[in-house]
């Protein structure tokens, strides 16, 4: 059974995950918005017999809202980490791999909140590295 590995950005949080990934949600509500500075959080979800911590658990800080939306983050660096919010199933966020997910993006929720600059463009330019000056 395949395994791939995960940290956070300072490695102070590191995790393995066994078995397959069905694939990557996009979720792009105005929490999740917020939450990550971007368009939304990309994500995927494993059974909790397929996530192991092999470090850095402990040092997790975690936010909670009054309505009972959370996040976790690394106390270091701030990188958000997986979570599991019903005991039953981790919530991983995708950019924390260290491994290829051999998979893809299989579905977007709460679109109606996207923002309206988060969208496909014609005219959008693809750098591999750093891009010439905006200007």
């Amino acid at each position: 059974m395949k395994r791939r590995h995960g940290s956070c950005l300072c490695g102070g949080a590191r995790f393995a995950i066994t078995g397959e990934i069905r694939g990557v949600g996009s979720c792009h509500c105005s929490k999740c918005r917020k939450v990550s500075g971007t368009g939304g959080n990309a994500q995927f979800i494993v059974p909790r017999d397929s996530f192991q911590w092999l470090r850095g658990e402990s040092d997790a800080m975690t936010f909670q809202r009054d309505d009972g939306w959370s996040v976790s983050r690394c106390n270091t660096c701030g990188s958000p980490l997986p979570r599991s919010y019903d005991g039953q199933r981790f919530w991983v966020p995708g950019g924390l791999m260290d491994d290829p997910l051999d998979t893809d993006v299989k579905r977007h929720i709460f679109c109606a909140s996207r923002a309206d600059w988060d969208r496909e463009s014609e005219t959008a330019e693809y750098h591999d590295e750093y891009p010439p000056a905006l200007s």
